[in-house]
C-alpha cells in the first residue's frame, strides 16, 4: 500500500491566546501572549504519526491565503504527503481561535471557511491506498459537502482498509442517528468519555461501553486525567496517565490517537498501544500546540530526531525514550515497563 495511514478532516490554523484565567460572563481579561500553529484534529494525529516514522498522507482543503502556505509547508516539513491537499482559488483557510488558561485548559472557536467545501468529485480514489484512514469532524452547519464526501468515501472504500474515527463534539452533538452513519463503517472508534456518554445517553462508563462496543471492532475511550479504556471483544484494558507539567492540552486527544494508531500499525497489542498513546498525549501537553512537543531527543548526544520511538521497540531505543517535561527520562527495559511510569 502507498500509505500506512491517511487522515481526512479539517485543516485549520490555530490562534492560541494564553491567559491566566478565562474571562467571566460580561467580564474581560488580558492575553499574556499569542501563538499561531497549524492544526485540525486529523492533521494533528497524522503529523505526529509521520514524526514517528510512518508513511502518512492527508485529505483536506485550504484557501489561497498566507494560512494556506503555512499549512502546506507545515505538512511537508513533517513528512506528510500533500498531494491531496486541495487548493481553492479565492478561498480562505479554516481558522480556530483558542484561549488557553494557566492550567493548560482551553476553549476553542472554529471558523471552517473552505474546510466544509470538499466534494466527492475532488477525491482521488487512487490516493486511498492505505492501511488505515482516520476520520475527524467538519463543522458543516451551512454546507454539508465535506461530511457527505466522507460518507461517500467510506461507502466506496476497499474492504481491506481499516477505518479509524474520532467524531469529536461537533459530530456527537448531531446525535446517534448521524453518528451511526459513520459507525457502520468504523473499525476503531476513538472517543472521549464525555462524548461517549452523550452519544449513548448513559450515566456511567460501563453502561456507555456496553451500549456501543459491539458496534465496532476496537473501542478506545479517552478519559482525560483518568487515563483511557480500551475494549476489543473480551479484551479490556484500563491505562493510566503520565504525570507532566501541562502547558497546553490542545490536541492531547489527537496525540493519544497518534500513539495508539502508530503502535497498532507497528504490530503491537492493544495494551501497548494504549500505553504509548498515553505517553504521547502527555508529551504533547508540555509545549504550546498539538504537535510541537512530539520529537525524539537523544539523551546522550542531545540530537533531535523527527520520531522518538524506534519501530522495533528494541531495548536501547526504549532506554533512550524522549523526555517528559523537565528533562526527565524513563529508563525502560521493555515496552511493558511503561506501566511503571503511569499514574493509575
Amino acid at each position: 500500500m502507498n500509505f500506512d495511514i491517511i487522515g481526512f478532516g479539517a485543516l485549520n490554523v490555530d490562534r492560541l491566546c494564553h491567559v491566566d484565567d478565562f474571562a467571566p460572563v460580561d467580564g474581560e481579561t488580558f492575553i499574556n501572549y499569542e501563538t499561531k500553529v497549524c492544526g485540525g484534529s486529523a492533521a494533528n494525529t497524522i503529523v505526529s504519526i509521520a514524526k514517528l516514522g510512518l508513511k502518512c498522507g492527508h485529505i483536506g482543503k485550504v484557501g489561497s491565503d498566507s494560512y494556506a502556505d503555512m499549512m502546506c509547508e507545515y505538512l511537508k516539513e513533517n513528512n506528510v504527503d500533500t498531494n491531496h491537499t486541495i487548493l481553492t482559488p479565492n478561498g480562505e483557510t479554516g481558522e480556530v481561535m483558542g484561549f488557553v488558561d494557566a492550567n493548560g485548559d482551553r476553549k476553542l472557536y472554529v471558523t471552517p471557511k473552505v474546510n466544509d467545501d470538499i466534494t466527492y468529485d475532488e477525491i482521488k480514489p487512487e490516493y486511498l491506498d492505505t492501511k488505515i484512514i482516520h476520520l475527524t469532524s467538519f463543522v458543516g452547519l451551512n454546507n454539508s459537502a465535506s461530511i457527505d464526501t466522507q460518507l461517500e468515501v467510506l461507502k466506496n472504500l476497499d474492504s481491506d482498509v481499516k477505518v479509524s474515527f474520532d467524531p469529536g463534539m461537533l459530530y456527537i452533538q448531531r446525535g446517534s442517528e448521524f453518528i451511526n452513519k459513520f459507525l457502520k463503517y468504523t473499525d476503531i472508534l476513538l472517543i472521549n468519555e464525555t462524548e461517549l456518554k452523550m452519544l449513548t445517553q448513559k450515566d456511567t462508563l460501563d453502561s456507555a461501553v456496553d451500549a456501543i462496543s459491539s458496534e465496532v471492532e476496537i473501542l478506545v475511550v479517552k478519559r482525560s486525567t483518568d487515563g483511557s479504556f480500551i475494549k476489543k471483544g473480551d479484551e479490556e484494558y484500563n491505562i493510566g496517565i503520565f504525570n507532566v507539567d501541562a502547558i497546553d492540552t490542545t490536541g492531547a486527544g489527537d496525540a493519544y490517537n497518534a500513539g495508539f494508531l502508530y503502535v497498532l500499525l507497528s504490530g503491537y497489542n492493544l495494551h501497548d498501544s494504549g500505553i504509548i498513546g498515553s505517553y504521547i498525549a502527555a508529551k504533547s501537553t508540555t509545549k504550546s500546540g498539538a504537535t510541537s512537543a512530539i520529537e525524539y531527543i537523544d539523551p546522550v548526544t542531545g540530537k533531535s530526531y523527527t520520531g522518538f520511538l524506534n519501530s522495533t521497540f528494541d531495548v536501547n531505543a526504549l532506554r533512550q525514550i524522549a523526555q517528559v517535561g523537565g528533562g526527565r527520562f524513563f529508563e525502560i527495559q521493555a515496552i511493558s515497563d511503561f506501566s511503571l511510569a503511569l499514574s493509575v
